[in-house]
Formats: C-alpha cells, sequence, structure tokens
C-alpha cells in the first residue's frame, strides 16, 4: 500500500537533450508520484524532448538553463534559490551529468536538501579520488537496479554502502501480461507470415544494439530452418551518422543476401504490445545492456528469451532459469541456442512462465514508487 503523501515537497531534475530509456523511466516515475499528491516540480532544460512529453501533461514545468558538467557554482546557485522559493526539501536526479550541480546546489542550501539519486547507467571505472568522492557526499540516497551494480557502487566508489538501496526499475505490469492481440492479429497488422518462426528485437537502432549481427544470425539459420524471420522495431538516433550508417549496413546485408522474406524493419510504435504478441522469441543483442527494460517487458508477456551474458541481463534472468545466455556477437553459440530453443520449445515456455511470475512480483512501478516514497522527508 503506498502511503499517504501530505502534499511534500519534490523537485526532479535531468537536463538531458536525449531520448531513450532513462528519459522514458523518468517521466513514468514523475507521473506515478504526482498521480500521488505530491506537489512536482519538474526541472528540465527548454525545447529538450523531456520537454515535449513532459508538457502534455499536467506537471509543473521551470526550465533551467544547461549547465557545465563540472563547477556550475553560478548556476547552481540561482537553482538553489529557486529550490527555496518553491520550498522543494527533496530533489531526485537521474542523469550523472548532473550530480556537480546538484552537489553544489546542496551546498548552497547549507545541505538541507535530501538528495536521492536513481542511478540508471553502469559506473564502469574507479571512481574513487576526492573530487568524486565530494560530489557524491550530497547525496543521501543511491538507488540502483540491481545487487550487481551495488557491488560495482562499493567496488569503485567511497559512497557509503548503507546508503546505497537496491530499488528495480518498475513498470506497468497489467499493460504487458494482458495480451492486447492475438499472435494472428499482431502478425496480420505487422505483414508478418503467421506460420514463421519469428524473432524479434525492438529498441534504438544503434551498432551497440547488434541488429546487424541478429540479421547475419537468421542468415545462417536459414539453412536449417527456411521459415525462421527476424522483426526489428526501431529507429535511429536523429541525426546521428553512426547510427544512419549501421542502418544502411542492415539493409545493404538484407538486399546483398536477399532476405527481404525473412528480415522485417519496421518503424518506433507506442503499442508495444503487437510486438510482444507477435513474435516467438525476444533477443537481446546488446554488448553491455546495464538494465533492460525490454528484457523485463519481454518477461511479464511471457514471451521466451535469448540474450546476452553480459552487464544486468544475467541477473534479470536469473542466470539462465528465465531465459537463455549467450556471449554477446557469439554467431555460433547464438545460432546453437536458438535450434535448442526450437528443438525443445515446451521448455523454454516453462522457462518463460517462471521469468513472468518474477517480474510480476519484482518489477511493479508501483513497488518502485512506494519504496522511493520511504525516502522522501
Amino acid at each position: 500500500m503506498i502511503k499517504e503523501t501530505n502534499r511534500k515537497n519534490i523537485g526532479l531534475i535531468l537536463t538531458s537533450s536525449s531520448w531513450g530509456g532513462l528519459e522514458m523511466n523518468v517521466i513514468k516515475l514523475t507521473k506515478l508520484l504526482f498521480a500521488q499528491g505530491y506537489n512536482i516540480s519538474f526541472f528540465l532544460i527548454k525545447g529538450s524532448k523531456v520537454d515535449d512529453e513532459i508538457s502534455k501533461t499536467l506537471i509543473p514545468v521551470y526550465y533551467i538553463a544547461p549547465h557545465m558538467k563540472y563547477f556550475d557554482i553560478h548556476g547552481a546557485f540561482k537553482f538553489s534559490m529557486l529550490l527555496r522559493k518553491l520550498s522543494v526539501k527533496n530533489l531526485i536526479a537521474f542523469d550523472n551529468r548532473d550530480l556537480d550541480f546538484v552537489f553544489f546546489v546542496k551546498l548552497f542550501n547549507r545541505k538541507k536538501i535530501n538528495v536521492i539519486y536513481q542511478q540508471h547507467m553502469q559506473i564502469g571505472i574507479s571512481k574513487k579520488d576526492v573530487i568524486h568522492t565530494l560530489r557524491f557526499s550530497a547525496i543521501n540516497y543511491w538507488l540502483t537496479p540491481l545487487e550487481f551494480l551495488k557491488k560495482e557502487i562499493e567496488r569503485h566508489t567511497r559512497f557509503n554502502p548503507d546508503k546505497v538501496k537496491v530499488v528495480p526499475l518498475g513498470t506497468d505490469i497489467q499493460k504487458f501480461t494482458t495480451n492486447k492481440y492475438t499472435k494472428s492479429e499482431a502478425r496480420d497488422k505487422l505483414g508478418l507470415n503467421k506460420s514463421s518462426f519469428i524473432i524479434g528485437i525492438i529498441g534504438r537502432i544503434d551498432p551497440k544494439k547488434g541488429q546487424l549481427f541478429l540479421t547475419q544470425a537468421i542468415h545462417k539459420l536459414l539453412k536449417l530452418y527456411p521459415r525462421i524471420e527476424l522483426l526489428i522495431i526501431g529507429e535511429t538516433t536523429f541525426h546521428d551518422p553512426l547510427s544512419e550508417k549501421y542502418i544502411r549496413e542492415i539493409k545493404e546485408y538484407i538486399r546483398t543476401h536477399n532476405l527481404y522474406d525473412n528480415i522485417h524493419i519496421r518503424g518506433f510504435t507506442r503499442d508495444v504490445n503487437l510486438f510482444y504478441d507477435a513474435i516467438d522469441l525476444f533477443a537481446l543483442a546488446s554488448e553491455n545492456e546495464t538494465y533492460g527494460m525490454v528484457t523485463i517487458e519481454s518477461m511479464l508477456a511471457g514471451v521466451p528469451i535469448i540474450a546476452t551474458n553480459s552487464a544486468g541481463t544475467p541477473e534479470l534472468l536469473n542466470y539462465g532459469e528465465f531465459g537463455h545466455l549467450y556471449t554477446p556477437f557469439n554467431m555460433d553459440e547464438f545460432c546453437k541456442i536458438v535450434s535448442e530453443v526450437i528443438a525443445n520449445f515446451e521448455n523454454t515456455i516453462v522457462m518463460a512462465n517462471k521469468g513472468k511470475l518474477e517480474a510480476i512480483k519484482k518489477y511493479s512501478q508501483d513497488v518502485e514508487c512506494a519504496r522511493i516514497q520511504e525516502l522522501i522527508v
């Protein structure tokens, strides 16, 4: 049960101009907290994609100037005055690029701000130096979605481990656990073959996401399984030359090997149920996915999963209990597992059903919201 809020004031800061999983999760959480009756103040950059999405809601927005990544003391002072004016006692940050700014904001507020940092990316390298240690000292509670990330914080920082809370990022369980379409209906809408075995990948089309690898894998698997196909749903990053070059490489591979009947590329859609209801097997091909929301969505939808054995994905799949794991970009290993899945599909369905039950219990957005509310003063 989510507790009463007593109209507490919460500020959320996100100065990112990008649009991806981090930004989507922040907006989702903001809407949840707003729905619980908190006085929300959202601080962002005017004209960003986050601004576009938040402006569609009734959530109060305050525009702040883009700050320097380090030592923006003047901007931090102005922002601290705004927080005082709005009586904001709790400030939630999400992007590590905002943490230096938040440190000075808290300093100017005589450390009276309760700072909560929700981590979305891996730390990667050691950050035990004086500058990072000072910056992290502004954080009252560090939220991280996985145990492996908590261990990384302990290994790479001097932050007090007692202030690190493992709080998984949640999602709308009902949206994914209830089939919106039959498989036949979903495939009709997407223009797919109803009798083929379809592997699917959804998300940004980018070299790090592995869509070309999966295209090449389907080409190889066709020698054994003539009715195997790949559904790619997503778009390139706007004005990103690498991303645009990558999609051209994928299309050129399809053209060169005449894979038009086996590789299907569809644009971004908000109706993600259409994707999950259409496929037989979800594939994650990212080399290093910190916390794959699409993996969790697949679990909730009861879709069998094959995913890379790296970063946070093994923990999400309980190290192979809820889905199959393979070494990133290992073609032979990937194709071998797909062959085993097709040959023993009933066993794979059992794994998927176990994963669905775990995801329902663990990855509810209401659970995430309630855990965060416990830390608000």
